[in-house]
């Protein structure tokens, strides 16, 4: 059952600050009762979502190195599996060095490797520890190269230079459930602005059919901000009239719409 998320006004054309706090009033209302009327959307399996690190290739070089990557994790997920697929190349190592390479998550160390000796693209899938996951999270790789005096010992080498590169298209790879939406505007705007929920496009903004000047203005505030809360340059909310509103089962729609320009079914629930 989609959501639905109405700008209802009745037909009066307050200004300034007073529209504003009747847009805001009537949003909060009506959403919280369209939650509540509708059949919660039931909490499925099998889901999955690629989040990309916005990081460029950078290469990295000294004694010992270090780089941060930043992901998120949606708080409607029960998360089942989490995978860190780390795409990299190690290069200008001497025949007797070798190079460790070390994990952390929100500044916990979990997994600790060598590459193999060989030149060009490297990929290392590291499953990542569910109970470190945050919300916000912190993913950091330190390398450092090893020297070895013996058959079995190894020092801290004169590192050469650029020897660690992280390749642009590293990323974690989420499996998950969803949780129910709650009742609750909050809850709403969880989900419809979620990055899995736009990536799939199940998040759209209905504008009225055939909408005037202040229906339309309100359709661009709306679009800009949440346009601020996507964070990848191929992902977009879709801008939709209501005639190809075509919603779906777990859609999430925000209508934006006089109450006269509203179709049959959204005034009954209004």
């Amino acid at each position: 059952m989609n959501k639905s998320f109405i700008n209802k006004q009745n037909g009066t054309k307050p200004n300034g600050t007073a529209k504003l706090l009747r847009f805001i009033l009537m949003v909060g209302i009506i959403i919280i009762g369209l939650i509540e009327m509708s059949p919660s959307i039931k909490a499925a399996s099998n889901h999955t979502y690629v989040q990309q690190f916005e990081n460029s290739t950078a290469t990295l070089s000294g004694k010992s190195v270090e780089t941060n990557m930043y992901f998120t994790k949606m708080d409607y997920w029960n998360v089942e599996k989490a995978t860190f697929n780390f795409n990299y190349q190690i290069s200008q190592l001497a025949s007797r060095q070798t190079s460790d390479i070390t994990v952390s998550l929100n500044g916990i160390k979990f997994k600790s490797f060598r590459p193999q000796k060989k030149t060009g693209l490297q990929t290392e899938q590291i499953r990542i520890p569910l109970r470190l996951l945050e919300g916000e999270n912190q993913l950091q790789i330190e390398g450092q190269i090893l020297n070895q005096t013996g058959s079995k010992n190894y020092n801290l080498a004169q590192t050469p230079a650029n020897w660690l590169t992280i390749e642009k298209g590293s990323n974690v790879n989420f499996e998950y459930q969803l949780k129910e939406a709650d009742p609750t505007l909050h809850s709403f705007y969880d989900h419809f602005s979620g990055q899995d929920t736009i990536a799939y496009q199940h998040s759209r903004i209905v504008s009225a059919t055939n909408p005037s000047g202040d229906e339309l203005t309100a359709v661009m505030i709306a679009l800009s901000g949440e346009s601020r809360v996507i964070t990848t340059e191929n992902d977009q909310i879709q801008v939709v009239p209501m005639k190809h509103m075509n919603a779906q089962k777990d859609d999430y729609l925000m209508v934006i719409a006089t109450y006269q320009h509203l179709p049959r079914q959204l005034k009954k629930t209004s």
